[in-house]
Protein backbone atom coordinates (compact mmCIF):
# COMPACT_ATOMS: atom_id res chain seq x y z
CA UNK A 1 0.00 0.00 0.00
CA UNK A 2 1.88 3.81 -0.90
CA UNK A 3 1.69 6.08 1.47
CA UNK A 4 -0.62 8.64 -0.92
CA UNK A 5 -1.30 12.29 0.41
CA UNK A 6 -2.96 11.30 3.66
CA UNK A 7 0.09 8.69 5.04
CA UNK A 8 -1.89 4.98 4.39
CA UNK A 9 0.93 3.26 5.79
CA UNK A 10 1.62 5.17 9.16
CA UNK A 11 -1.11 4.30 12.57
CA UNK A 12 -1.22 8.03 12.98
CA UNK A 13 -4.26 10.08 11.47
CA UNK A 14 -1.99 12.80 10.66
CA UNK A 15 -1.97 14.02 7.12
CA UNK A 16 1.66 13.67 5.93
CA UNK A 17 0.51 16.97 3.87
CA UNK A 18 -0.80 19.59 5.38
CA UNK A 19 -4.26 21.45 4.26
CA UNK A 20 -4.01 23.37 1.83
CA UNK A 21 -6.10 26.88 1.14
CA UNK A 22 -5.54 29.14 -1.07
CA UNK A 23 -7.05 32.45 -1.28
CA UNK A 24 -7.91 35.13 -3.86
CA UNK A 25 -7.61 38.44 -3.40
CA UNK A 26 -9.24 41.68 -5.39
CA UNK A 27 -6.53 43.78 -4.37
CA UNK A 28 -2.63 43.63 -3.79
CA UNK A 29 -2.42 45.24 -0.61
CA UNK A 30 -4.48 44.89 2.92
CA UNK A 31 -5.86 41.13 2.14
CA UNK A 32 -2.93 40.11 0.94
CA UNK A 33 -1.05 41.25 4.44
CA UNK A 34 -3.78 40.42 6.38
CA UNK A 35 -3.46 36.95 5.08
CA UNK A 36 0.33 36.43 5.00
CA UNK A 37 -0.08 37.20 8.71
CA UNK A 38 -2.26 34.35 9.29
CA UNK A 39 -0.12 32.21 6.93
CA UNK A 40 2.84 32.61 9.90
CA UNK A 41 0.29 31.72 12.60
CA UNK A 42 -1.13 28.78 11.03
CA UNK A 43 2.38 27.52 9.07
CA UNK A 44 2.42 24.18 11.14
CA UNK A 45 -0.61 23.32 10.44
CA UNK A 46 -2.11 24.80 7.35
CA UNK A 47 -0.50 25.70 3.96
CA UNK A 48 -1.98 28.94 2.73
CA UNK A 49 -1.25 30.30 -0.36
CA UNK A 50 -2.29 34.08 -1.25
CA UNK A 51 -2.60 35.43 -4.70
CA UNK A 52 -2.78 39.11 -5.34
CA UNK A 53 -5.84 40.76 -7.32
CA UNK A 54 -4.98 39.59 -11.35
CA UNK A 55 -4.26 42.84 -12.44
CA UNK A 56 -4.67 46.86 -11.02
CA UNK A 57 -8.79 47.33 -11.14
CA UNK A 58 -9.47 43.69 -11.55
CA UNK A 59 -13.35 43.33 -11.87
CA UNK A 60 -15.02 40.77 -9.20
CA UNK A 61 -15.52 38.23 -12.55
CA UNK A 62 -11.47 38.66 -12.98
CA UNK A 63 -10.67 37.60 -9.45
CA UNK A 64 -13.27 34.43 -9.84
CA UNK A 65 -11.72 33.42 -13.19
CA UNK A 66 -8.23 33.43 -11.93
CA UNK A 67 -9.58 31.55 -8.33
CA UNK A 68 -11.12 28.62 -11.42
CA UNK A 69 -8.00 28.69 -13.27
CA UNK A 70 -6.02 28.09 -10.12
CA UNK A 71 -8.52 25.56 -9.29
CA UNK A 72 -8.31 23.36 -12.32
CA UNK A 73 -4.89 23.69 -13.00
CA UNK A 74 -3.63 21.17 -10.30
CA UNK A 75 -3.07 17.99 -11.25
CA UNK A 76 -5.69 16.04 -8.66
CA UNK A 77 -8.82 16.89 -6.61
CA UNK A 78 -6.03 16.28 -3.28
CA UNK A 79 -3.64 19.43 -4.75
CA UNK A 80 -6.02 22.15 -2.92
CA UNK A 81 -8.46 21.48 -0.46
CA UNK A 82 -10.13 24.93 -0.73
CA UNK A 83 -9.82 27.99 -3.36
CA UNK A 84 -11.61 31.16 -2.16
CA UNK A 85 -12.13 34.50 -4.18
CA UNK A 86 -12.43 37.81 -2.33
CA UNK A 87 -14.76 40.32 -3.78
CA UNK A 88 -15.31 43.96 -2.70
CA UNK A 89 -18.99 45.73 -3.51
CA UNK A 90 -17.06 48.99 -3.22
CA UNK A 91 -16.08 48.47 -7.16
CA UNK A 92 -19.48 47.49 -8.26
CA UNK A 93 -21.41 50.68 -6.79
CA UNK A 94 -24.74 50.15 -6.14
CA UNK A 95 -25.67 47.60 -9.17
CA UNK A 96 -24.58 44.37 -7.58
CA UNK A 97 -25.36 42.30 -10.46
CA UNK A 98 -21.77 41.86 -11.73
CA UNK A 99 -20.50 40.80 -8.27
CA UNK A 100 -23.57 38.58 -7.64
CA UNK A 101 -22.92 37.17 -11.11
CA UNK A 102 -19.33 35.87 -10.55
CA UNK A 103 -20.01 34.43 -6.84
CA UNK A 104 -22.81 32.62 -8.59
CA UNK A 105 -19.94 31.35 -11.63
CA UNK A 106 -17.31 31.22 -8.80
CA UNK A 107 -19.65 28.62 -6.95
CA UNK A 108 -20.53 26.41 -10.07
CA UNK A 109 -16.60 25.45 -10.27
CA UNK A 110 -16.54 24.81 -6.41
CA UNK A 111 -15.49 28.30 -5.67
CA UNK A 112 -16.02 29.73 -2.05
CA UNK A 113 -17.03 33.29 -2.77
CA UNK A 114 -16.83 35.80 0.21
CA UNK A 115 -18.02 39.55 -0.56
CA UNK A 116 -17.15 42.36 1.74
CA UNK A 117 -19.60 45.51 1.87
CA UNK A 118 -17.83 48.12 1.00
CA UNK A 119 -14.44 46.73 1.11
CA UNK A 120 -11.92 44.36 2.76
CA UNK A 121 -11.26 46.62 5.50
CA UNK A 122 -14.43 46.10 7.19
CA UNK A 123 -13.21 43.35 8.13
CA UNK A 124 -9.96 45.14 9.64
CA UNK A 125 -12.50 47.12 11.71
CA UNK A 126 -14.26 43.99 13.11
CA UNK A 127 -11.55 43.44 14.75
CA UNK A 128 -11.29 46.50 16.76
CA UNK A 129 -15.40 48.02 17.19
CA UNK A 130 -18.38 46.36 16.65
CA UNK A 131 -19.76 48.29 14.04
CA UNK A 132 -22.12 47.85 10.88
CA UNK A 133 -22.96 51.46 10.19
CA UNK A 134 -23.17 52.45 6.37
CA UNK A 135 -19.84 54.03 5.11
CA UNK A 136 -19.59 55.84 1.50
CA UNK A 137 -16.55 53.47 0.61
CA UNK A 138 -13.28 52.61 1.11
CA UNK A 139 -11.50 55.79 2.33
CA UNK A 140 -14.29 55.62 4.69
CA UNK A 141 -13.47 52.35 6.39
CA UNK A 142 -10.09 53.08 6.60
CA UNK A 143 -10.29 56.48 8.46
CA UNK A 144 -12.49 54.56 11.17
CA UNK A 145 -9.63 51.76 11.07
CA UNK A 146 -7.05 54.31 11.71
CA UNK A 147 -8.70 56.03 14.97
CA UNK A 148 -9.99 52.80 16.39
CA UNK A 149 -6.26 51.39 15.74
CA UNK A 150 -4.59 54.34 17.21
CA UNK A 151 -7.29 53.70 20.48
CA UNK A 152 -6.70 49.84 20.99
CA UNK A 153 -2.84 50.09 20.29
CA UNK A 154 -1.18 53.91 21.24
CA UNK A 155 0.63 53.92 17.72
CA UNK A 156 -0.26 54.63 13.94
CA UNK A 157 -1.59 52.60 11.37
CA UNK A 158 0.48 54.28 8.84
CA UNK A 159 0.12 55.43 5.45
CA UNK A 160 0.73 52.05 3.91
CA UNK A 161 -1.94 49.34 4.21
CA UNK A 162 0.37 46.46 2.98
CA UNK A 163 2.92 47.53 5.58
CA UNK A 164 0.37 47.50 8.92
CA UNK A 165 1.16 45.47 12.01
CA UNK A 166 -1.31 42.47 11.64
CA UNK A 167 0.17 40.69 14.04
CA UNK A 168 -1.15 42.98 16.73
CA UNK A 169 -4.95 41.94 15.43
CA UNK A 170 -3.82 37.56 16.09
CA UNK A 171 -6.08 37.61 19.47
CA UNK A 172 -8.59 39.89 18.06
CA UNK A 173 -9.82 37.30 15.50
CA UNK A 174 -12.47 35.92 17.70
CA UNK A 175 -14.19 39.01 18.34
CA UNK A 176 -14.12 39.83 14.44
CA UNK A 177 -15.74 36.59 13.68
CA UNK A 178 -18.63 37.06 16.15
CA UNK A 179 -19.32 41.07 15.06
CA UNK A 180 -19.39 39.62 11.81
CA UNK A 181 -21.33 36.69 12.05
CA UNK A 182 -24.16 38.56 13.20
CA UNK A 183 -24.14 41.35 9.94
CA UNK A 184 -25.44 40.45 6.85
CA UNK A 185 -27.32 42.39 3.64
CA UNK A 186 -29.90 42.09 5.52
CA UNK A 187 -29.65 43.73 8.93
CA UNK A 188 -26.86 46.19 8.58
CA UNK A 189 -25.20 48.47 5.67
CA UNK A 190 -21.63 47.47 5.83
CA UNK A 191 -20.45 43.41 6.39
CA UNK A 192 -18.43 41.09 5.30
CA UNK A 193 -18.03 37.32 4.42
CA UNK A 194 -14.48 37.14 5.48
CA UNK A 195 -15.40 35.16 8.73
CA UNK A 196 -16.48 32.21 6.56
CA UNK A 197 -12.79 31.62 5.51
CA UNK A 198 -10.86 32.58 8.82
CA UNK A 199 -12.98 30.20 10.35
CA UNK A 200 -11.98 27.46 7.58
CA UNK A 201 -8.02 28.32 8.44
CA UNK A 202 -8.63 27.79 11.95
CA UNK A 203 -11.12 24.82 11.37
CA UNK A 204 -8.50 22.59 9.39
CA UNK A 205 -5.67 23.82 11.41
CA UNK A 206 -7.60 21.16 14.30
CA UNK A 207 -8.72 19.31 12.23
CA UNK A 208 -5.70 17.86 10.38
CA UNK A 209 -5.45 15.21 13.04
CA UNK A 210 -2.45 17.02 14.00
CA UNK A 211 -3.94 17.76 17.37
CA UNK A 212 -2.26 21.27 16.83
CA UNK A 213 -3.66 24.76 17.90
CA UNK A 214 -1.56 27.85 16.47
CA UNK A 215 0.22 30.47 18.78
CA UNK A 216 -2.83 33.03 20.01
CA UNK A 217 -5.39 30.54 18.24
CA UNK A 218 -9.05 31.59 19.64
CA UNK A 219 -10.05 27.84 18.62
CA UNK A 220 -10.42 25.25 20.57
CA UNK A 221 -9.94 21.32 19.58
CA UNK A 222 -14.37 21.26 20.09
CA UNK A 223 -14.51 23.73 17.59
CA UNK A 224 -15.07 27.57 17.62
Amino acid sequence: MGNGRYGSQRKTAYREVLPIIVVVCDDTRTAVAYFQEMRRDFKSTVTLKIIPAPRTGATAMDVVQKAIQVKTSTQSPEDTDEVWALLDLEAIGKDNILANNAKREGEKEGIRVVQSNPCFEVWILAHLVNTGRAFSGCREVLTEVKKEWKTAFGVDFGNQKSRADYSKLTQLRAQAIKCCRARGPHNSPSWTEVYNLVESIMAKSVDNGRGQIPPHSTISPAGI
